[in-house]
């Protein structure tokens, strides 16, 4: 059979797929919020919480109801097991350690089309003082708009040492640094995987992505210290991210419905700013704590 027949029949079985595809939607807005506490009485220390999130309106309502309450919820993650709702361990720390818990959240909707929406999340936290305890950290969803549905790095990609290896070639060459041997892959592996237990008792290891606005793929990983672990000797982030194209990707990906739609996908929907953000007394980018002195 010949190519041009060949590529007739991935025509048409493409126009057919296309034309019983749900339209999706294109008059939808984002508002971005803030979440702003500056010093309430409510806890025994000190509290200063800007937690930026989207807002979404003018979806099915209660699809619209379940992406909006993952929006605000991812934003608040890092607020919610320090701040929010602690465990008994936490609480136990919070006793020792704590005399201001702040967090500044700032979120950029990276991608909006009538099917999918990704937020990228970037945070700065300080467990305790935000002097000695500040860590920076990210976080990101790829929600399904049809369905409400968050789209997880390894429901859409396969995650093993060769991706790992394109994984860390973009981001050494992005960081102009040497590529990894096999025991920086395998390392790096198992925090993509959570595979490791001694690197689990310290940190809680989360991967995430996020799509651009040309599409490509935005793919990282996250260690968030546990308890102790979280004091610093000046501001760390443990995060770690690189962009990647579908090109590159297509030799990892797994049967989803997000592939379809992410190639049916075309910038739809508006996003408005949040208004009247507050800045971070603590955190933000003016404060001080950037300009410490910390071999003082």
């Amino acid at each position: 059979m010949g190519k041009n027949i060949l590529a007739a029949i991935g025509v048409t079985i493409g126009t057919i797929l296309s034309s019983s595809f749900p339209k999706g939607y294109e008059d939808y807005t984002v508002q971005k919020e803030q979440y702003f506490v500056e010093y309430s009485e409510k806890y025994d220390y000190w509290d200063v919480l800007t937690v930026e999130y989207p807002r979404l309106k003018g979806l099915d309502e209660e699809v619209q109801a379940q992406i909006n309450q993952l929006l605000y919820d991812t934003a608040m993650d890092r607020v919610t097991y320090w701040h929010l709702n602690p465990s008994d361990e936490v609480k136990a720390f919070q006793k020792e350690f704590f005399s201001i818990f702040a967090s500044d959240v700032n979120c950029d909707v990276t991608y909006h089309s009538q099917y999918l929406l990704s937020a990228d999340y970037q945070e700065y936290y300080a467990a305790g003082n935000p002097v000695w305890m500040t860590n920076g950290t990210e976080r990101a969803v790829t929600v399904d708009l049809l369905t409400g549905e968050c789209y997880e790095l390894d429901d859409v990609l396969e995650i093993n040492k060769d991706f790992i290896r394109l994984w860390d070639k973009s981001l050494s060459d992005e960081l102009d640094e040497a590529y990894g041997d096999d025991e920086d892959i395998e390392l790096v592996l198992s925090w993509f995987l959570q595979s490791d237990e001694e690197t689990n008792q310290i940190y809680f290891c989360h991967s995430f992505f996020y799509l651009t606005e040309d599409k490509d793929f935005i793919i990282g990983v996250s260690l968030d210290p546990v308890l102790e672990y979280a004091y610093t000797y000046e501001p760390i982030d443990r995060s770690f991210h690189a962009r990647l194209s579908m090109e590159e990707l297509e030799p990892f990906k797994k049967e989803s419905d997000f592939w379809m739609k992410y190639e049916m996908s075309e910038t739809t929907g508006a996003v408005l700013p949040c208004e009247d953000k507050k800045e971070n007394i603590w955190l933000g980018e003016n404060a001080g704590v950037w300009d410490y002195d910390y071999d003082r």
